[in-house]
């Protein structure tokens, strides 16, 4: 079967997915034949190395077209000069048009002699007109939902739901939990074509393979982190629900607890402070003296070392596909502590793993659950264990025979229109 994988671009749980996938696929497919189609420079540190050493091909992807958007961007208005602001308008429109059919059709012919194509990230990106099987993971539903503060704006939301509409009636869907299998339902009453589910095992290339207690030492050196500290391996966007973990930390304060908080990804660089209060934490310029330590994107090597430095890992988002730090954790003997919410507890039930559960709109409750986890580290640890044993059950070769057993199933069903 020959393969190709089109990432154009992603976040940093979107490139790991692609890394593990495409190295797993071509470690089980038939006749192996997998190429990755990607800018070389999107890729995280180590990803080409990664690739490469798996027998995966890799091709400069042509810059991929823009998605189609209902509100084209205006020109600069010219004041006094109305007919040729117009003019100008028409014409920033045909040549965004043109482009955007141009590098579609150059997409096109870049994939179109594998025998299925699959899409990691089809945000910002229209499918192609091509006659060959295609599928696309919609990663999550986040733009359908409001979290009361800035996030996607309604232009944005009517925009990804149109792209989504395209994508569904070119390519066929598959995503990594129930809970998203729902949410593509809901969002698309309409839809009436199957959803595979598949789940995702570590992000990690390695987790379970350990790690030199000296480069988890290097790292504590590095980045000045104390020997007990939570990690939150989250970005700043408002369904990550940071504000309610901060207003935790005081609340373990109040308990007694001098554990320090380490977050690490998008936007995440910059921050340190301390927290005097439940409502908002207090910036400070310190190297020493603070609660919560913000690292920014990290590289795989660190983020693996952090993982097996915390106390536990935790993640208090709101809504998620499934949380990729507590399979890092799990793979790696780490105790996790997640929100309570749909995907989260699909992900423990269908992996075996396990996890303390929080209430994450209830701070108080979120410090109940780490200062009861970090009372009893013994209990913490035998589930931790318990959780990595369950893992290790669950590797991307079984998520890649889930993948192969889907695009085995499209080749041979009637191919879609080409959208």
């Amino acid at each position: 079967m020959n393969i190709g994988i089109v990432c154009q671009k992603a976040s940093t749980g979107g490139w790991r997915y692609t890394l593990m996938l495409a190295c797993a696929l071509k470690r089980l497919a038939s006749r192996p034949r997998v190429t990755v189609h990607c800018q070389a420079r999107r890729l995280p540190p180590g990803g080409l190395e990664t690739l490469e050493s798996a027998g995966v091909e890799v091709v400069r992807l042509p810059k991929p077209p823009a998605m189609t958007s209902p509100w084209p961007p205006s020109p600069k208005r010219f004041v006094g000069l109305k007919a040729v602001d117009q003019g100008l308008h028409v014409l920033r429109r045909c040549w965004t048009e043109t482009t955007r059919a141009g590098r579609g059709r150059r997409l096109a012919r870049a994939v179109a002699d594998h025998d299925v194509v699959h899409f990691a990230w089809p945000y910002d990106l229209d499918p192609p007109a091509v006659t060959v099987p295609m599928s696309f993971i919609p990663h999550d539903f986040i733009h359908t939902h409001d979290f009361g503060v800035a996030n996607y704006g309604q232009r944005a939301w009517i925009a990804t739901r149109q792209a989504h509409e395209r994508w569904l009636a070119s390519a066929a869907p598959i995503v990594s939990s129930d809970f998203i299998a729902h949410e593509l339902r809901r969002t698309f009453p309409g839809y009436a074509g199957p959803v595979d589910v598949v789940y995702l095992s570590s992000l990690h290339p390695a987790p379970a393979a350990g790690i030199d207690p000296r480069a988890v030492a290097e790292m504590r050196r590095r980045f000045g982190l104390p020997e007990r500290y939570i990690l939150c391996p989250n970005n700043i966007m408002p369904h990550k629900n940071l504000s309610s973990l901060l207003a935790a930390l005081w609340h373990m304060r109040q308990g007694g607890s001098d554990v320090q908080l380490v977050i690490c990804g998008a936007e995440t660089d910059g921050i340190r402070a301390t927290v005097g209060s439940p409502l908002y934490a207090d910036r400070t310029d310190s190297a020493t003296a603070w609660d919560v330590l913000g690292l920014g994107l990290v590289s795989d090597a660190d983020l693996l070392a952090l993982v097996h430095g915390a106390l536990i890992v935790v993640n208090p988002s709101l809504c998620e596909a499934g949380s990729g730090s507590a399979l890092d954790a799990w793979g790696s003997g780490c105790p996790v502590a997640l929100s309570d919410i749909p995907a989260f507890r699909d992900q423990v039930r269908v992996l075996g793993a396990s996890a303390e559960f929080f209430d994450p709109r209830d701070p108080r409750d979120i410090a109940r659950v780490l200062l009861g986890m970090l009372a009893a580290p013994d209990r913490s640890a035998h589930a931790a264990t318990a959780a990595r044993a369950a893992l290790a059950r669950y590797g991307w070769d079984d998520v890649a025979a889930g993948y192969l057993a889907f695009f085995e199933r499209l080749l041979g069903s009637p191919r879609r229109g080409s959208g």
